[in-house]
Parts: C-alpha cells; sequence; structure tokens
C-alpha cells in the first residue's frame, strides 16, 4: 500500500506539487481566520442563577431564595456540582453540568425550573435570572469613563454612570460575539422623593399615601381613534411626568377642600439608588467601569476587534472631556502569547534546521527535511481552524518541529546516502536516463525507510491518545496539544509520502565529500569516540546494565521528593490584589481606603501603569463580593522599565510592605485570568481551599480561624485569608406581635413601610427621551443615618393617628452572617492559602499534616481541600491511568509491528531511561511534577521509541544478510545508525529547546513539558546507543549469559525438576508450631513501626554532637585608614574570629540531648510493650478457641454416634419421630459451632500473621497457658520512665535558660600590614565578653521553662495515681479469677468426670432418657468451657498489669 503510494507520487509530481501548494495556500488562508487566544478556556460548563432581593439579610436569602432554586436545580440530568452564596441582598447558584450536555441544553432545562423555583420564592422577594452565557475568559475588555485635565469638577459620579449606560454599553451591545456589557460604579441616577418625616407627621399623611398619590399620577393610555373628514385621529392620553415640577404638583389628597401636593411634604431631586459596589481609579477616587464580556465560544481576536473599532467610535461622540481609557486588554495578552509561540516555532524551526545541516553536511538534503516544517505547520493550522480549535499557548506552543521531521530525516538521510553509492551512475547519466535513475533510487529509499518512519509517528499518535481521552480542566487544556500534535505528524506522514520523494527526486544531487568540512569533523569525532566507548561496553556489561537500573532507582528517590502542582501559573502581566477589610465596613469607607492603596502604590512604584478597584458587586453580579471586598486590578509596565523589583514575586512582596502602613488589613495576590478562572472551576480564588463544613456557621468560622493560625507559619503558604462569613452589623427590628395586634396592624405593612422608608420603593419611570429612570420614593438622607429614625418612623392607623414603630417593635444594633456559602447544600467556611516559591503539593501535605493533627471537629462536620489542588488530584489520577494505558498501547503496537516479544520488549526498554533524564533535568532545573510534565513524559514516551525501531530493524538485517558474530553486528551496526539516531534525537530535543528556555509571556507552561523531552530524550539516546545492543545481544545469544539464572530455565528437564521439587517441598511441608516467646521474637523483629521508632533512637543519638554547636568562623579583610603605620599609610587587616557561649551552655545543652535520646527509647520501649500486649491478647484468645475448637469436636463425635443409635432405635420403636429429630437438631448445632470456632481460629492466626509481618504458616499449642505474673513494679514500667525522662528533660530545658543567661565569649586575631616601602606587620588580638544588659526577654523563657516544668512534674503524678489505682483492680481482678481457676482444678474437673461417667452409665441402663442424659453431659462440658473463659480472663488481667500503659 505504502509503496503504490510512493510510487503514484514520483510518477505523478505536477499533482503531488499541486497537492502540496493547496494545503500551503488553504494553510495561508487558515491563519488569517483561526480564532485566537492566549490560553484554552477551562472553565466548565455552568450556568449562574442570580436573584437580586435589596432588602432581604443573608439568613432570609438563603431561607427563601438560596435553598428552594438549589433545591429545583439538584434533580436536573447531568447536574455534577451546585454551588451557592448568600449575601445582603443577592443569591448566585452555580450550577455545573457534564460538559456532554453542551452550552444550550443547561440553560434550557434551568429555564424550566427558574418557573418552579420562583413559584417557591414570595413574591416580591427576587426573581431568579440566568446570567451571561460567557466563561472565565469573558471579560476580554475592561475600561473606565475618565474625565480629560481641566474637567474634573465638571462630570459627577451620576452622569458618568448615566453615560456609560445610556451611551456607551448601547453602543457596544449590538457587537456579534459580545454578550454583556457589565456597568460597576458611579451613581445610578433617580428621581428622589426625599420625604420630611416632620412635615408627614404633622399633616398626618402616610407613606402609602404619597407612594399611591404617585403612581395613580404617572400613567399613559389610549381611547383608540375618531374618524373625521376622511382622517384617522388616534386618541392618547399622555399622563406621564416629565420633570421634577411635574412631580412637586402631583395631589396627594385634599384637606379642608385644600390640595395638599407632593412638594409639601418631600422635597423632589435628582438622587441615586443604594448601592452595593464602586470603582476608583489611579488615586483619583470614584469613576465608572464598563466590562464587556464575550460569548461563550466566540472568536476572542475577532471580537475584541470589532470592540476596540467601536469604541474609537464612541470616543467621538461623548461628551466634551469624557473619554473612555481601557484598562485590561485581553488582545495584550493574546498578543504577548502570540509572540512567544511565533518566536518559539521560528527559533526551533531554524535550530532543527541548523543541527540536520550540521549532522548531515548536506545543504540541499537540509533544505528538503527543513521544507516539510512550514508545511505541516500550514496542515496543522488548516485543520485545527476545520475542527474548530483555537490557536493559543497550548495549541500550537508544544509543536516540536524536530519530531514532526523524525520521519523525513531518516527517509531522506538513506536516500543520501545510496545517491552517494550511486554517485559515478548518476554523473555518467544523461537527460530523461538520470531523471529515470533519481526516481528509482528515491523510490527504493523512501520505501526502505518508510516502514520505520511511519510506525514511529503511528506510535507519537498512539501515546497522544490517552492525552485526548482526559478530561474535566486538564482536558480542556492539554486535548488542543494533542490534537494538534496529532494533526501535525498526520501532515508530516502524507508529506512524507508525497511531496518528500518528489522532492528529494528533483532537488537532491550527488556532492563531493567534503572532508574538511565542519560536519565531516562532527561526525568524525562522533565515530571515533562512540566507536571507544560501545567496544568498552561490550566488554563490561554488567557495569553498564547496574548502572542503568541503579540511575533508574536513584530517578524513583528524587522523583519521591520533587513535589507537584497542577500547571505552572501563567504569568499574565497583570497583578490583581484582594485587600480584606474588616466585615460590614461601609462602601464610603471602602473607597476611601481604595483611593489610599492605590496614591501609595502610584507613588512608590514607577512599575504601576494603572490601577483600577472593583468594589462590592457589579450591575450583574457574576462575581459577588461584599462592599469591603475588593479586587484591585494593577496594569503594570512592561517589565524592562522595572526598576524596583526583578519578577513579580519579589514586586508582590514590596507592594505588600509598602501597603503594611495600612493597619489590620491582610493582602491576596493574583491575577486577572487565574483569579476568574479557579473562582468559576473551583469556587474559590485562590491555589489551595481548606473547607470547613458544618451547620452551625459560628463553629466552622471558629475552626476555621484555628486552622488560619496554624497554617499561617508554613513555608510557601504566601497569602493565608480567613472567608469573611460572620460579623455583619445588622439592626434588627423584632415586632411586638401583641402591640401590632392592639393597633390592628400587620407585619406585612410594617415591613413596606421600613422598605420604603429607607431602602425606597419604585413608585414608576420618568422617561429623558430614550432614557429611563425610576421614581423612587424613600425618606431624606438626614432622616436615614442613625437608629433612631428607624426607631421614630410613624406608622399610620386606620383611625388616621401615628405611632412610632419603636412602640410597635424592639429595635437594636446585632451581627449577623456576611456570607453564607454552599457546595452541594452544605454550608462551608473557606481558608484561602496562595503558594508563593514552592511547590502545590509538598504546601498541601503540609496543611495536611498541621491540620489532621490539631484539629477535632464535631460529629457532621469534616474538611475537604479544593482550588488548584482539586484540580491537582483529579489530573494525578487521570495520569496514573493515562501514563499506563500510553505505555501499554506502545508495546502492542511494537509487538504488532515486530511480531516479537523479545524485540517489543527490547525496544520498550528506551522509555525507563527516557525517564531518568527527564524527571533528572526536572529536578536540576528546580521545576516539580505537573501536568504540563506529565503529558511531557506521555509524549516522551512516544519518541524515545523511535532511534530504538531504526536500531533494531538494521541489526536484524545485518544478521539476515549473514553476519554470525554477534560482536560484529552490534559494532557495524551501530556505526551505521549512529548519524541517523543523532539526527532524530537531536532534532526532536533541539525543537524543544526554545521553549525550554523561553522567557515570554505564557512560556511557563511549555518549560515543564520541553525539559521532560530534552532531558528523557538524552538518556534515552545513550540506552539506544549503548544499552539496547548489548541487551540485543543478550537476548539473541545466549553464549556468556551468565547472571540471567531464568535463562537455565528455559531447559523442559530443569524445568519438570523444579517443578517436581515444588510439589515435593508442598506434599511434606507441615506448619511449624510456635510458643508465645517465639512469636513475639518474630514480630519485634519484622514489624516495621518498631523497626521506626529505632531509627528515631539513632537519630536522637545522631543529634547528640550538636550540642557543642560553636557557631561559624568569621574570616575579614579590610582597609583600616584610622590606624596609620610607621610608614605613613594605612593599614589592610585580615583577621579571624569565633564566638563561644558560656562553657556550662554547651553541657547544658548535652544533658537535654540526651534527655532526648532517654525519651526515644523509653518511646520505643512503650511501643515495644503496646505490640507484646496486643500479640498476647491475641495468643491467648485464639489458643481460647482452639480448645474450645476441641471441646465441641468431641461433642460433635458424641453426638454422631447417638444420631445413628437413635436411627436404630427409631426403626425399632423405641423412642418417637420427635426424639429422633431433637437428637439430629442438636447435632446440627453442635457443627455450626464448631464452625464458628473454626472461622475464629484462622481469623486469629491472620491477625497474629498481620503482627508479625509474615506469610509464614504455623500453629499454637493448645495447652492452657496461664500467663505468669507480673516482675515488673510499676516504676520501672517503660511508660513511667518516659514519663520521668519527659520530668528531667524539663529540668534539663530550664537549666539552660539559665546558663544562657551567662555571657558569651568572643576570641579574635588579626593581623595588619600595606604594600609601601617599609612596611612592617602588625599583630593582634582581641578577648571579649557578650553581657545580656536586656535580660527581660530570657527571663521570660526562664519562668515559661519553670512552669512548664512544674505542669510537667503534675501530670507525672497524677498519670502514677491513676496507674496505682487501675493496677490494685487488676491485681484483685486477678485474685479473684485465679481462685476460680483453682478451685476447678482442684475439684471441678474431678466433679466434671463423674457426672459424665454417671450419666453415660445411666443411659447405656436405661436409667435416664436421652434428654436428661445430654443436659447432665452438657452441663459437664460447662463447666469446662467457663474454666477456659476464667483462664482467657485471667491472662487479659495479667496482661494488663505487666504492659501498663496510658
Amino acid at each position: 500500500m505504502l509503496n503504490k503510494i510512493l510510487n503514484f507520487s514520483i510518477n505523478n509530481k505536477l499533482v503531488v506539487i499541486l497537492f502540496t501548494l493547496t494545503i500551503a495556500g488553504f494553510g495561508l488562508y487558515a491563519v488569517y481566520h483561526i480564532p485566537v487566544g492566549a490560553v484554552p478556556d477551562i472553565t466548565n460548563n455552568q450556568v449562574q442563577v442570580i436573584t437580586t432581593s435589596g432588602n432581604l439579610s443573608t439568613q432570609e436569602i438563603e431561607q427563601f431564595i438560596t435553598a428552594p432554586v438549589e433545591m429545583e436545580m439538584a434533580n436536573l440530568p447531568g447536574v455534577i456540582e451546585i454551588r451557592s452564596v448568600s449575601k445582603f441582598g443577592l443569591s448566585v447558584v452555580t450550577v455545573v453540568f457534564k460538559e456532554s450536555m453542551g452550552t444550550y441544553l443547561p440553560r434550557q432545562l434551568i429555564a424550566e425550573k427558574i418557573k418552579s423555583a420562583s413559584a417557591r420564592i414570595p413574591e416580591g422577594f427576587g426573581v431568579p435570572e440566568m446570567g451571561p452565557i460567557t466563561t472565565g475568559l469573558g471579560e476580554i475588555y475592561q475600561y473606565t469613563l475618565d474625565v480629560k485635565p481641566g474637567y474634573e469638577g465638571r462630570y459627577s459620579p451620576m452622569e458618568l454612570r448615566t453615560i456609560q449606560d445610556w451611551v456607551v454599553k448601547r453602543r457596544l451591545s449590538g457587537i456579534n460575539g459580545v454578550v454583556e456589557v457589565n456597568s460597576w460604579g458611579g451613581h445610578l441616577k433617580q428621581y428622589e422623593i426625599a420625604i420630611d418625616p416632620v412635615r408627614l407627621k404633622s399633616m398626618g399623611i402616610s407613606l402609602m399615601e404619597i407612594f399611591d398619590a404617585l403612581s395613580a399620577n404617572n400613567n399613559i393610555s389610549g381611547g383608540a381613534y375618531i374618524e373625521k373628514t376622511n382622517q384617522s385621529y388616534f386618541i392618547r392620553g399622555d399622563g406621564l411626568v416629565k420633570s421634577i415640577a411635574d412631580i412637586e404638583n402631583i395631589v396627594i389628597k385634599n384637606q379642608s377642600g385644600l390640595p395638599l401636593f407632593i412638594k409639601d411634604v418631600a422635597e423632589i431631586q435628582f438622587g441615586f439608588a443604594n448601592r452595593f459596589g464602586a470603582i476608583t481609579a489611579n488615586g483619583k477616587g470614584e469613576t465608572v467601569l464598563g466590562q464587556v464580556m464575550m460569548l461563550k465560544n466566540a472568536n476572542s481576536r475577532l471580537v475584541i476587534e470589532e470592540v476596540k473599532a467601536r469604541v474609537a467610535g464612541i470616543q467621538d461622540n461623548l461628551p466634551e472631556g469624557v473619554f473612555i481609557n481601557p484598562v485590561l486588554e485581553r488582545s495584550e495578552l493574546i498578543s504577548k502569547t502570540t509572540t512567544t509561540v511565533i518566536e518559539n516555532l521560528i527559533l526551533g524551526a531554524l535550530i532543527v534546521m541548523l543541527t540536520v545541516f550540521l549532522v548531515l553536511g548536506n545543504l540541499r538534503s537540509a533544505l528538503v527535511i527543513a521544507s516539510i516544517i512550514p508545511l505541516a505547520l500550514l496542515f496543522t493550522i488548516s485543520m485545527m481552524y476545520i475542527f474548530g480549535i483555537d490557536a493559543n499557548l497550548m495549541s500550537l506552543g508544544a509543536l516540536d518541529f524536530g519530531i514532526i521531521i523524525d520521519g523525513a530525516v531518516i527517509i531522506v538521510e538513506f536516500i543520501a546516502l545510496k545517491i552517494s553509492v550511486k554517485k559515478n551512475d548518476l554523473q555518467m547519466a544523461t537527460g530523461a536516463e538520470r531523471l529515470s535513475l533519481m526516481d528509482r533510487i528515491s523510490f527504493e529509499g523512501a520505501s526502505k525507510m518508510m516502514n520505520s518512519a511511519i510506525f514511529g509517528q503511528i506510535i507519537i499518535l498512539i501515546v497522544f491518545i490517552p492525552i485526548l481521552s482526559l478530561t474535566g480542566v486538564e482536558g480542556k487544556m492539554f486535548r488542543p496539544m494533542a490534537l494538534s500534535f496529532s494533526f501535525a505528524i498526520i501532515g508530516a506522514m502524507i508529506l512524507g509520502l508525497t511531496w518528500l520523494p518528489v522532492a528529494s527526486s528533483l532537488f537532491l544531487k550527488p556532492e563531493k565529500e567534503n572532508t574538511a568540512g565542519i560536519s565531516a569533523w562532527l561526525m568524525k569525532q562522533a565515530y571515533k569516540s562512540y566507536s571507544y566507548v560501545m567496544k568498552w561496553a561490550c566488554n563490561h556489561k554488567r557495569a553498564v546494565l547496574s548502572a542503568a537500573i541503579l540511575s533508574l532507582v536513584g530517578t524513583l528517590f528524587i522523583f519521591s521528593r520533587m513535589g507537584g502542582e497542577f500547571v505552572p501559573t501563567l504569568d499574565e502581566g497583570d497583578f490583581v490584589i484582594q485587600p480584606v477589610l474588616k466585615t460590614g465596613t461601609s462602601l464610603s469607607k471602602t473607597v476611601e481606603m481604595t483611593t489610599r492603596m492605590e496614591n501609595i502604590l502610584i507613588d512608590q512604584f514607577p512599575e504601576v501603569d494603572q490601577i483600577v478597584c472593583r468594589i462590592g458587586a457589579a450591575e450583574v453580579p457574576t462575581d459577588p463580593m461584599s462592599m469591603e471586598e475588593i479586587d484591585m486590578i494593577i496594569k503594570l509596565k512592561p517589565r524592562k522599565t522595572w526598576t524596583n523589583a526583578g519578577n513579580k514575586e519579589e514586586l508582590a512582596e514590596k507592594f505588600k510592605e509598602a501597603l503594611s502602613v495600612i493597619p489590620g488589613i491582610e493582602y491576596e495576590f493574583t491575577q486577572p485570568i487565574e483569579m476568574r478562572f479557579n473562582e468559576l472551576i473551583t469556587g474559590v480564588r485562590s491555589d489551595i481551599a481548606i473547607k470547613i463544613f458544618g451547620e452551625d456557621l459560628d463553629y466552622i468560622d471558629k475552626k476555621a480561624l484555628e486552622i488560619k493560625d496554624l497554617i499561617s507559619d508554613i513555608p510557601g503558604a504566601g497569602d493565608v485569608i480567613l472567608e469573611k462569613t460572620v460579623g455583619l452589623p445588622q439592626i434588627r427590628i423584632n415586632y411586638d406581635r401583641a402591640a401590632v395586634a392592639h393597633h390592628a396592624l400587620d407585619i406585612q405593612t410594617l415591613n413596606k413601610y421600613v422598605a420604603m422608608a429607607f431602602g425606597g420603593e419604585v413608585a414608576g419611570v420618568v422617561f429623558e427621551g430614550e432614557r429611563r429612570f425610576d421614581m423612587v420614593v424613600r425618606l431624606k438622607k438626614e432622616s436615614r443615618t442613625d437608629i433612631e429614625d428607624i426607631r421614630e418612623l410613624p406608622v399610620t392607623l386606620h383611625n388616621g393617628h401615628q405611632v412610632p414603630l419603636r412602640e410597635l417593635a424592639d429595635i437594636h444594633y446585632t451581627e449577623g452572617p456576611a456570607k453564607i456559602s454552599r457546595e452541594n447544600a452544605h454550608r462551608r467556611v473557606v481558608v484561602s492559602v496562595n503558594v508563593r516559591n514552592r511547590d502545590l503539593q509538598s504546601v498541601v501535605e503540609d496543611i495536611q499534616s498541621v491540620v489532621d493533627k490539631n484539629i477535632q471537629l464535631k460529629p457532621g462536620n469534616y474538611i475537604e481541600y479544593g482550588g488548584q489542588f482539586e484540580n491537582l488530584e483529579n489530573a494525578t489520577k487521570r495520569l496514573m491511568f493515562a501514563v499506563p494505558i500510553a505505555m501499554l498501547l506502545i508495546f502492542i503496537f511494537l509487538h504488532f509491528a515486530f511480531k516479537s516479544f523479545r524485540d517489543a520488549a527490547l525496544i520498550f526498554t528506551a522509555i525507563p531511561l527516557a525517564t531518568i533524564g527527564g524527571v533528572v533535568l526536572l529536578w536540576i532545573r528546580g521545576m516539580p511534577f505537573s501536568v504540563s510534565a506529565g503529558v511531557g513524559f506521555i509524549a516522551l514516551f512516544g519518541i524515545a521509541v523511535l532511534n530504538g525501531i531504526v536500531l533494531i530493524e538494521h541489526l536484524k538485517d545485518l544478521q539476515k544478510a549473514g553476519m554470525k558474530d554477534m560482536r560484529s553486528i552490534i559494532l557495524q551496526g551501530t556505526r551505521d545508525r549512529l548519524r541517523p539516531v543523532m539526527l532524530t534525537a537531536g532534532a526532536a530535543a533541539m525543537g524543544f529547546l526554545p521553549m525550554a528556555i523561553s522567557t515570554g509571556a505564557g512560556a511557563e507552561v511549555q518549560r515543564p513539558l520541553a525539559t521532560v523531552v530534552i532531558g528523557g530524550l538524552i538518556t534515552s539516546t545513550m540506552l539506544t546507543m549503548i544499552a539496547l545492543p548489548l541487551l540485543f545481544e543478550i537476548f539473541y545469544n545466549v553464549k556468556g549469559f551468565r547472571f540471567f539464572p531464568f535463562r537455565v530455565i528455559r531447559s523442559n528437564v530443569c524445568i519438570l525438576l523444579l517443578l517436581f521439587a515444588f510439589s515435593a517441598t508442598a506434599s511434606f511441608a507441615q506448619p511449624q508450631r510456635l510458643s508465645l516467646n517465639e512469636i513475639m521474637d518474630i514480630a519485634l523483629k519484622n514489624n516495621k513501626e518498631i523497626q521506626a521508632y529505632s531509627l528515631k533512637v539513632n537519630e536522637w543519638k545522631a543529634r547528640q554532637p550538636a550540642a557543642f554547636d560553636f557557631g561559624k568562623t568569621e574570616l575579614y579583610y579590610g582597609l583600616d585608614e584610622n590606624n596609620i603605620a610607621e610608614n605613613g599609610y594605612p593599614l589592610k587587616v585580615w583577621g579571624i574570629q569565633q564566638n563561644f557561649s558560656f562553657p556550662t551552655v554547651y553541657t547544658a545543652e548535652l544533658r537535654a540531648r540526651k534527655m532526648d535520646v532517654a525519651i526515644a527509647q523509653a518511646g520505643l520501649e512503650v511501643h515495644q510493650q503496646k505490640l507484646l500486649k496486643e500479640i498476647s491478647a491475641l495468643y491467648y484468645e485464639t489458643q481460647n478457641y482452639i480448645n474450645k475448637y476441641a471441646v465441641f469436636h468431641h461433642l460433635d463425635s458424641l453426638y454422631a454416634i447417638l444420631a445413628r443409635q437413635a436411627e436404630i432405635r427409631y426403626q425399632r420403636g423405641d423412642i418417637s419421630q420427635l426424639e429422633l429429630l431433637q437428637t439430629k437438631s442438636r447435632q446440627q448445632q453442635i457443627r455450626l459451632q464448631l464452625n464458628d470456632y473454626q472461622y475464629k481460629i484462622e481469623q486469629g492466626l491472620q491477625l497474629l500473621k498481620a503482627r508479625m509481618y509474615t506469610e509464614l504458616d504455623f500453629e499454637l499449642t493448645t495447652a492452657n497457658e496461664i500467663e505468669p505474673g507480673p516482675t515488673l513494679i510499676p516504676e520501672s514500667n517503660p511508660f513511667i520512665q518516659q514519663l520521668k525522662f519527659q520530668d528531667r528533660q524539663h529540668e534539663a530545658l530550664l537549666k539552660l535558660e539559665k546558663n544562657r543567661l551567662l555571657p558569651d565569649v568572643s576570641l579574635q586575631y588579626f593581623v595588619g600590614t600595606n604594600a609601601y616601602e617599609d612596611a612592617q606587620r602588625y599583630n593582634g588580638f582581641q578577648v571579649g565578653l557578650a553581657v545580656p544588659l536586656f535580660f527581660g526577654s530570657q527571663k521570660a523563657r526562664i519562668r515559661s521553662s519553670g512552669i512548664a516544668l512544674q505542669s510537667q512534674k503534675l501530670l507525672t503524678e497524677n498519670e502514677m495515681i491513676m496507674l496505682k489505682s487501675r493496677m490494685n483492680f487488676h491485681q484483685r481482678e486477678a485474685m479473684r479469677m485465679m481462685e476460680r481457676i483453682t478451685l476447678y482444678e482442684t475439684q471441678g474437673r474431678q466433679l466434671q468426670e463423674e457426672i459424665i461417667r454417671s450419666a453415660f452409665k445411666s443411659y447405656e441402663l436405661g436409667e435416664i432418657d436421652y434428654f436428661n442424659f445430654t443436659f447432665s453431659y452438657e452441663s459437664a462440658v460447662q463447666f469446662q468451657l467457663e474454666h477456659l473463659d476464667n483462664i482467657l480472663q485471667y491472662n487479659h488481667l495479667i496482661l494488663e498489669q505487666k504492659y501498663v500503659s496510658k
């Protein structure tokens, strides 16, 4: 099949050239039309349900809105997770669906459920609505409406907001791909009827009357039309208010024949709605922000271009002095990452081409091979365009042209070699004959190497299959990369079958061998060095293969200590700082604080370009923040202009230090896209989220605070922030229902009064042309400032009189929940942690260790970990599945290709040594393991086997050609394939080099992947060219195969002998019988816990010499111009100095270290005692079951005899059928009991084996062993010794602290001289004492150590008292049990035997019937069973005395 395609291509060159040009043409078209982004959109498939209710508190929002919405959404198909946030006036429920559901089906399902959810929400509490169809990459353009210099006082925040809502927003909303333009900040204009409560009360008017009057006098109606003189006149009743004057002249009612107007009781003015958010910018105070949100799956490049073009048009139509100031443009990040990708691709292509040229030494061959690069790239972009894959950092950033041209390298190198061989024929041929010869050489060369090339490329495709199977966040991130890489490989395969042989035939020519060129010199050195290495390796197989195995073991050790992270953080170039203010901070105070922060940063850091602070919630609150929560977006200047810091981590620390002048505020640092992704995907904005779940908010908040304090000092935990859930200041109105009933009122009416007076109630709409503004009734501002205003709110009764609200309710200050977060209907509080300068996994492990050790939760409360760590865990689980699958697929395909398990296994050995290089290079560069690195390993596995395929095929060809000597085959074959292997490996590694060293935007994500592949290719190439030939010799030549035992087993005779020996051993082997002491010895020897504590003792012993720590010796050199030598020139002085603590400090430190050793030794003995106690208890229990089994086995034999006799007697008619059945029934009961004891014996033996860490089969003695009484007194018990050593340790620590009050000693020796004439050497020394003049802190440590000593002694005394009490109890109980045992041994046993003997005799003589016989016999047996139980209980009591513990 492949040969036919090659033959068609060479014979139809024009068709192939046109086909190639078509690929290039369509690729160029795709380049200009493909969607371009920065990174893949990894947001999960979610829908937000947003409900606003301006007058409800957090608790009511949760109860009346969030819970019903969650309940309705929980039963929808495809739901994975439901999260919610309930805050004052706002509920946001996020429903996450399966990706297979698509974008619009979940929204359709939710739209149907919103109707039923709305029916369960009380009227007036809000209507649930779906959030915009956007994602974490949706915020593509953010801008502020700024005022030019000289116009600062001309536009108020209200006017700017009006311009934003009615000019800018309307113009931007019509763009294709824009789903929402969100407004934030400023004052939302309203026509405010500001009522004076004093005038209201004096005139006896209620709020409701004013509201009804406004509603009734602001409407419009029509009266159809009238026909007159062939004309229709349409009737229009226009009663809408159009100005403040119209509102002022609305009549409320008539009093004494006189109209009472609105203006008589209120001031009508322009006001603004109650605000829950604001925007400040660049230290200039409040402004207005617009946020353009892109439709999910839209083309970001086209949408951003259209937005920027529309903004440019809007700028010309804005009022004078107002302009749109872009704050965040996604196009900037796209431009940076695109530049990084283009640079890497161009540099990679150039480096690969240069590598090929240097190794081949043939420019024409290098150009033919390099022609595959642009063609494969254009083919890839074409396929991405067709399949709807964005061009971004991940989809194009991981393309390695070195891997893509691997097949072309193999083919062209072989064709060039054949051309060199037939150089004379080609030079002698002319015209058509020469073209025909070139066609034949190209065909033969391509067909010969095409199998190897295609196999290698298919293997690379196969290893990307598991990556395509990834799901979730990592799937969205890496599947585009796998698809684009696969497209590139497929393109290279197609071009290799079509364009490559045609180009080779047309452009390759025989060239003179240039022995003086750099390529020839390079290969000469390579052949020379490699030949020596290969000969040495053939003579030292053990050393080479042992080194490979040891390297693999070392790699596993390094990998276990590397740590891990999800993916490296993409440097977006901008900051987001989230200051954490006190819960309940007012909006005005928050604005003041953010403006101050902006001024600090702008004044002190020239790196800052712009700062915009988003406070609270926007108009469409997709990101529900409280009024004290801030997103401070900092746009930075290009890094080359920075002066205060070299990187973002350093700059973040300096920002935090500069902002520390504002007390009581914590700061969390992140980036705009990263923050949005984290929040949408996991519900939190940080790298790690410690989620504490429970019903009681106060309790879980308390535990969260404990966790925050515990983990704050963990290295790498950069920003530890506690979610603000409690402490929201509230004014609570508790209605007095008796008073309300007395005045014939109702709660609903009173709540309407409160809501209207302070929150405001919309009474209609006022139109200004197309613009519309709410007409709102509320009290004037001066009457809405204090709790007394609420208490004095006039409430109108049915008789027209008015009473203040305080007579109807208790009104007081209180606190309530600030926010209630829920996950799958469970309340939670989150402690957020951002990781700095350390890998994610190790920080999480430290946090989990500290939390598990120190935090105890009530039943029903639990802790989970989320954030980026949750993504890391999920990705790790999938990689644990994907990597083995990739390796299995490689092996299967190798076996399929070679039809030999041996050859497949040979080539497969390239994978483990490839892993060595990848892990080691990651470790050298200080990179933790990440999903990027994991994907790199998967790709590496496919690449690593390519060279093995080429080499093994050639070695087997040499064998088939007639070469017999294995050593000659290896030396010749490896030399022949050195250049192709160097070409493929070098090109692949060099292709990734720009990514590995790139510092451009987004390079952080590519770097681990490139590092893994480069490092892995280095070691896999070494394996291919050194270790793999040795394995080939071992597998194909039995001679000298002395250190592989399994070769001997290939003999059928040996196998039979081994099988016979095994079966003989199995036949004659009997379980060993072990005593208790033998079992104890085995357990103490094998138990891992005991071994660990033994090592702990050695660890503390190893630390003892550290008591004599004299610190570092100081060497110094300097110029001393204060001391002039005799020759008139200053001295150059060098010296040595050593500081010592007072000698007694070292002896005190040594005593403390010795106590540490003693405590560790006692701890070891305590755990040994604990193990021995457990083993002894198990031993005696199992022995008890063995003895009881023997008793019941005897009973079973007896009842078998009785049953047979009963059958005979029943047949003779001596007994009834009932007696026969009862005999058989009792026999069955005995057998069931017998089986039960058999199971317990086996279980006991298994538990003993587990404690002994052995698979040895053994039996126990059946004698009734009685544990000897304890010989140890309590004071000599290891547990008591441990307590006493702890007392002594505290005494030693107290003495150590006292000795540290003594002065330190300093010794110094120095020499001074100079280099001038008549110079002399001046020697000197100095002895000093460092006396602690300020010893208050040390005194405090001494007092603390003294208190700790007293506390420890009291604890020891308490333990001794409790221990003696337990010992006395156990001794009394043991004596009681021993009396019972002795009584049985002296009297009971004889009585038992006599009862049995008498029962048998009487039954035989017919003196007693069956029932009396069995009763007598089983009563006697019961004595024996009770005796066995008494022995077991006695042994347990003795064990409690012998192995005393806490």
